[in-house]
């Protein structure tokens, strides 16, 4: 297959031993390219280059993970040695790495409110296994969200990218999104707990028949307050149209699936204050996200993009930015309601 030749260096085969009798490219995931392989023994894995931003010790945080959730009876897709013992091969400036295949499907958009309730239910099943590990020190204190620093990147970008050809257009949305972000409320710092990191939808494996079989893609696993995996889980799986439109909307349907789910089983550890964080945390997400998505409108270094339907890396990521602040509008609209749901759910469900 010569295919194969093209896209994976032979080294990395050669590496892992391995006998290469297909393959195809996942869909999902904006950061490392990932391949659905089978060998000719019939085995299949996940084979993936890795973003240049993961580095060694980012393998190290996902094998103590799954170790730990292998531990607790949880399944997760798991790293794969190579034939010395090691972890990732490099090749080049490329780095590459395997994992276990765990059969099942990732959506962008959730199929029907059930499966936000699964979800959910997986997502605290995740945390369950980070309460009382001795071994949590082990984690890195994740930076993943932090909305003030990536309001300054954007404002970075306006400032160092003016010969943009869509500089104008994206300078006057992000004034839209200072704006918003002037006006979201100020939560409270809460003990860190273990994380996935980035807990959206395309991140949840369902099986068949619409259960979550379990988290994929463990490369910003890490210690962070609750509310914020919470916010950043809730704005993903609560946007019933994805992140490839701007026509996006806030469901409270789906919101009360998706924190019913949690509730059953996150009612045991999650304390007051963050239950009372969690819509503040989406609102905040929502913002930061956009910020996101706007500064790389500018930039076009860290995002992926979809050829088929945008013309640009540009173009895809403006519209995700307006996706997601149009999100946060809808919510922000509904804000009470969310609270109530939110107040509600996790009375029952500790009863």
């Amino acid at each position: 297959m010569r295919a194969d030749r093209d896209v994976i260096p032979a080294r990395v085969l050669e590496a892992y031993g391995f006998e290469l009798q297909t393959f195809e490219r996942a869909t999902s995931g904006l950061i490392n390219q990932t391949w659905i392989i089978e060998t000719k023994s019939s085995k299949r894995y996940v084979l993936q280059q890795l973003h240049a931003m993961i580095g060694p010790d980012v393998t190290r945080h996902i094998q103590a993970v799954t170790q730990r959730l292998q531990q607790q009876g949880l399944c997760s897709p798991a790293l794969v040695q190579t034939a010395a013992g090691e972890y990732s091969v490099r090749v080049g400036e490329k780095s590459w790495r395997v994992l276990t295949y765990v059969p099942g499907d990732c959506f962008d958009i959730l199929p029907n409110v059930e499966y936000a309730r699964e979800a959910g239910q997986m997502l605290a099943r995740f945390h369950t296994a980070g309460v009382d590990w001795e071994d949590l020190i082990c984690l890195p204190v994740s930076t993943t969200h932090d909305i003030s620093r990536y309001l300054e990147i954007l404002q970075t970008a306006l400032k160092n990218n003016t010969h943009h050809e869509d500089h104008a257009k994206v300078a006057r949305f992000a004034d839209e999104i200072f704006s918003f972000a002037r006006t979201l409320p100020k939560g409270i710092a809460n003990p860190p707990r273990m994380v996935h990191g980035d807990p959206k939808l395309s991140n949840v494996l369902f099986d068949p028949g619409g259960g979550a079989v379990c988290l994929v893609d463990l490369d910003t696993v890490g210690l962070m307050d609750l509310v914020w995996e919470l916010g950043d889980a809730f704005r993903s799986w609560c946007n019933p149209y994805g992140e490839d439109t701007k026509d996006t909307t806030f469901s409270l349907e789906i919101f009360e699936q998706a924190v019913y789910g949690y509730a059953t089983i996150g009612h045991r550890f999650i304390s007051p204050e963050e239950i009372d964080g969690i819509v503040p945390a989406v609102l905040t997400i929502y913002t930061e996200l956009a910020a996101r998505f706007c500064a790389d409108a500018l930039l076009e270094c860290y995002f992926g993009w979809d050829a088929s339907q945008f013309s640009s890396c540009s173009s895809h990521n403006f519209v995700r930015a307006q996706g997601q602040m149009n999100a946060a509008r809808d919510l922000l609209s509904k804000r009470t309601a969310a609270e109530q749901i939110v107040a509600r759910v996790f009375s029952t469900t500790a009863t």
